[in-house]
């Protein structure tokens, strides 16, 4: 059951990650600096782990589909 939970937070995780970088590397390094940018190549690396992450929930979406589809039309 958590995995199906895990889906939907994969979506949003990952498209906020794409769309926010900038943000998601303040939420990583908060505690560790100060007035700190990302270098583009941090950047870089979170947009593709946000695509990544999307692909993940696309994949995981496919493999419970059944239990999905069972649990939407009861």
């Amino acid at each position: 059951m958590i995995t199906l939970l895990l889906i939907p937070f994969c979506f949003w995780f990952g498209v906020h990650a794409f769309r926010n970088p900038e943000k998601v590397w303040e939420y990583q390094h908060f505690l560790t600096v100060k007035d700190g940018t990302p270098t583009p190549y941090s950047i870089f690396m979170i947009k593709a782990s946000g695509i990544l992450v999307i692909l993940v929930g696309i994949f995981m979406s496919f493999l419970w589909m059944d239990v999905i589809l069972q649990t939407l039309f009861k």
